[in-house]
C-alpha cells in the first residue's frame, strides 16, 4: 500500500494523439498545483525494444510532449520538471513495474465518457489500471479542462475507514490548498444504524481537529446518485473515493450514469486503495469471494479475516 505523505511524482501514460495532448495539459496544471514532477510513459505496443528503438521512442515522446507542456508554462509559474520513459508491450503489463521503479505517487489517466463501454474491453482502461497499482489513480474525463482544486468531496463510510488512507487524503487536500468534505451516504433502511454512524463521524472529526475538513451524513437511496448530487451541490472540483477494487469505477462510468451527465462525467475522480471490512452493496467479485469465505463448521460459523 502506497503511504506517501506528499504527491511528488505523477505518472502520465501518453499516446501520440489529441487526447494525449489534452492529458498533458491537464497534467502540467496538476503538477504545478501540487509542486510535483511528471513521469511521462509511452508504451510501444511491441513485444521488445532494442536500444536504438527505445532511444528513438524516447525522442519521439519528448518531441510530442515538450511543445504541449511549454505552451502551459508562464513566466510567473514554476518550471514543472518531467522525465520521459518508454516501455515495450502495453500499459497494463508495465505500469506496476514503472510505478515501483520510479517511486510514483499517483497515476493520472483520462477516460472518454462517450466511449466508455468500448473502453471497458481495453486492458489499458483506467478502471483496469487501478486494480494493478497501490498508489492513487486520478481519472479525468477527456473533455474536462483543468479547474483549480478548491473543494474536494471524499465519499466514505465513517465506520469503515483506514486511518492511513484518511491521512493520505487529508494530506492531498492540504497539498492542493483545497477544502475537504467527508460525506457518508446511507439508505433509509440504515436509519437504525444512524447513531453508530454519528459516533464514528464524531470520532473522525475529533481526530482531524484543526484540519480544513467538514463532515456530513446524508440519506439517499442510491449511493452513487447521492454522491454525485452532493458533489454537484457542493460545487466540488474533484470527487475522491477509497475503494478495495474497481467496482465503483466501473459502475460510475456505466451507460446508466453517462446518460444523466452526472457530476463525475465532467469532473475528475481520485481513487485511493483501501482494505474494506464491509462488502459493497453491489456485491462485486471481490465481495462475493469474501462472502463465500464464510463457512459453517457444525454449528459454528467461521468468517475469514477481511
Amino acid at each position: 500500500m502506497c503511504k506517501t505523505k506528499k504527491i511528488k511524482r505523477v505518472l502520465v501514460p501518453v499516446q501520440f494523439n489529441e487526447a494525449g495532448k489534452k492529458l498533458l495539459r491537464y497534467a502540467w496544471h496538476l503538477a504545478n498545483t501540487l509542486e510535483a514532477e511528471l513521469l511521462l510513459l509511452h508504451n510501444s505496443g511491441t513485444k521488445d525494444l532494442t536500444f536504438t528503438q527505445q532511444t528513438r521512442n524516447i525522442q519521439q515522446l519528448r518531441t510530442f510532449s515538450e511543445p504541449v507542456l511549454s505552451e502551459e508554462q508562464k513566466p510567473t509559474t514554476r518550471q514543472v520538471p518531467y522525465e520521459c520513459v518508454v516501455r515495450p508491450d502495453s500499459l497494463h503489463n508495465s505500469v506496476l513495474a514503472v510505478t515501483q521503479d520510479y517511486a510514483v505517487d499517483m497515476v493520472l489517466m483520462e477516460t472518454c465518457i462517450l466511449h466508455q463501454e468500448e473502453e471497458q474491453a481495453d486492458p489499458d482502461n483506467a478502471a483496469a489500471i487501478m486494480e494493478l497499482v497501490s498508489c492513487p489513480v486520478m481519472v479525468v474525463p477527456c473533455t474536462a479542462p483543468f479547474k483549480k482544486l478548491e473543494n474536494l468531496v471524499f465519499a466514505t463510510d465513517f465506520t469503515d475507514q483506514e486511518d492511513h488512507v484518511l491521512q493520505q487524503i487529508v494530506n492531498f487536500a492540504a497539498q492542493a490548498a483545497a477544502n475537504l468534505t467527508l460525506v457518508q451516504i446511507y439508505a433509509k433502511a440504515e436509519r437504525q444504524q444512524l447513531s453508530t454512524y454519528k459516533a464514528a463521524m464524531l470520532a473522525i472529526e475529533k481526530k482531524l481537529q484543526g484540519k480544513n475538513v467538514t463532515l456530513r451524513l446524508l440519506e439517499e437511496e442510491d449511493t452513487l446518485e447521492g454522491i454525485s448530487d452532493f458533489a454537484e451541490r457542493s460545487a466540488a472540483s474533484m470527487l475522491i473515493l477509497a475503494t478495495q477494487d474497481n467496482y465503483l469505477m466501473q459502475r460510475l462510468f456505466s451507460s446508466n450514469y453517462i446518460k444523466t451527465m452526472a457530476y463525475h462525467t465532467r469532473y475528475p475522480i481520485l481513487t485511493f486503495r483501501q482494505l474494506k471490512k464491509k462488502p459493497c452493496s453491489g456485491m462485486c467479485t471481490n465481495c462475493k469471494s469474501k462472502k463465500s469465505g464464510k463457512e459453517s463448521v457444525g454449528n459454528t460459523s467461521l468468517t475469514t479475516a477481511e
